[in-house]
């Protein structure tokens, strides 16, 4: 008898298959009667007159079969891919998009200049033994406007060795971004979203056309973010439903535009708070919501992952940040395995901060023991009565063989927080400040280095971006 306790939510069986096949009836529906907004004429010119797309007032008008038998290709392709490992503690900072940082001296919301991003980024990479993966959180507001990301970029490349393309938001940018990752030996791919609505077009598309034309891009993925009540209907049921409409349309027009390029699709939905007219990351109902777009990922032949979300709402290291973050971090940890996502991030991804990046790293920790579950065996079911035998007399099992050998592989240590009683604790903790000196100490002895030739080489091209977009 070998058995591991680990609790868990079973989304998939929570949606009945019903409800998720009328949904996707209806988007189905969606597409064929409203369509997707097409504006790019490249993209138009690519589908106009192929079969079971139709061009009708500027949108374009796709017929089910066409989708269903594009869908029945993403399950079969999806079908037995590996989910991961469910303990492993991997720390991304997510979406690296702040434009402003949380001094670690002063506390006070600072503009992220090009030192203080420099700064992040050597905290990061620092943070690699704890599982923290990423880049330069964030382009410098110190650059000129259209030479953020480049500039971001290259910091990112030089002081993190796990970084990769920094995000863009022009062809312009991306042109030398796209240069740095292949110096880097990386590839070189485009997410776009389609605009809720239903709206193939903007930024994301026109960026990615000329790549697409050139045969210059890897892969596509296509997402949507239709917010409830703002750009989709109120109702979940309703916003999932377009953003399903949305993912498998634009999905099905690229596809066929660009046969030769790997494309794939993501469906979302998001809750949107009428009070302030922004989107909300970090609440309950985006926890249910993340949940579902879990179930419907797996409904078109996703593996089971968990949403491990670290974002939140707050504006500062405080008792908001933590709950939300905590909060959907373990939701997704019940879940299934996957990144912990938006580490040291704020008020979604605007701020960063390195203490929190630092608090973020324990709350990992704490879930990835709590997804380990509780062994129970026949062995340990052996040594425990043996051990009954040697201890139940002395009254204590303290200095047990079993407890000195094995309390460290059952038990998690915590780095930053305090177990101890009132009256056996040293006093003063103080878990912010022991964050900070974490942060000052990892950022001192920081001791990646870039390879001399690569660092060269995307020094040529930052020079050349800074000619050019300057």
């Amino acid at each position: 008898m070998n058995f591991t306790f680990r609790p868990r939510l079973n989304v998939a069986s929570a949606v009945p298959k019903s409800l998720f096949d009328a949904m996707h009836e209806k988007s189905l529906e969606v597409l064929e009667r409203i369509g997707i907004q097409v504006s790019n004429e490249k993209l138009v010119g690519r589908i106009k007159g192929r079969k079971g797309f139709e061009l009708e007032g500027g949108r374009v008008k796709i017929r089910g079969y066409v989708v269903e038998d594009l869908v029945a290709e993403v399950r079969k392709r999806r079908k037995g891919r590996d989910a991961g490992n469910e303990e492993e503690v991997v720390i991304s900072p997510g979406y690296p998009g702040c434009s402003k940082i949380v001094d670690l001296e002063t506390d006070k919301i600072e503009p992220l200049t090009t030192d203080k991003l420099i700064e992040a980024a050597k905290l990061v990479d620092s943070l690699y033994d704890w599982g923290v993966r990423g880049e330069a959180p964030g382009a410098p507001v110190d650059v000129p406007p259209k030479l953020r990301r480049v500039a971001q970029c290259m910091i990112g490349y030089e002081y993190c060795r796990s970084a990769g393309p920094a995000p863009f938001e022009s062809y312009e940018e991306a042109v030398y971004i796209k240069r740095m990752a292949e110096a880097m030996g990386q590839g070189f791919g485009i997410p776009i979203y389609v605009v809720s609505p239903l709206r193939l077009e903007g930024i994301s598309v026109d960026r990615a056309i000329p790549f697409l034309e050139r045969g210059e891009c890897e892969w596509i993925s296509v997402s949507s973010m239709p917010l409830a009540g703002s750009t989709a209907p109120v109702y979940p049921v309703g916003a999932f439903i377009q953003g399903m409409s949305e993912a498998l349309g634009g999905y099905a027009i690229l596809h066929e535009a660009y046969p030769g390029v790997s494309v794939g699709f993501g469906i979302n939905a998001y809750h949107f708070d009428m009070r302030y007219g922004n989107i909300v990351i970090g609440s309950p109902e985006q926890t249910l919501m993340d949940l579902f777009s879990i179930a419907l990922g797996m409904y078109y032949g996703g593996g089971l992952y968990g949403s491990r979300s670290l974002r939140t709402m707050a504006k500062g290291v405080d008792a908001q940040a933590q709950v939300e973050k905590a909060s959907s971090a373990t939701v997704g940890v019940l879940t299934g395995p996957g990144t912990f996502v938006h580490g040291g991030e704020l008020s979604i991804d605007e701020l960063f901060s390195p203490v929190q990046l630092v608090l973020d790293c324990e709350i990992a920790r704490y879930l990835a023991r709590l997804a380990k579950g509780l062994e129970f065996s026949e062995e340990q079911i052996e040594l425990s009565l043996q051990a009954m035998e040697r201890c139940a007399a002395k009254g204590y099992y303290l200095a047990d063989e079993t407890t000195r050998r094995d309390h460290k592989r059952i038990f998690w240590a915590p780095t930053l927080f305090d177990d101890s009683l009132l009256h056996t604790s040293k006093g003063g903790t103080d878990i912010i400040g022991r964050a900070k000196e974490i942060c000052r100490e990892r950022i001192s002895r920081h001791d990646f280095i870039l390879d001399p030739k690569k660092k060269e080489k995307i020094g040529e091209i930052y020079r050349e971006a800074a000619k050019n977009l300057s």
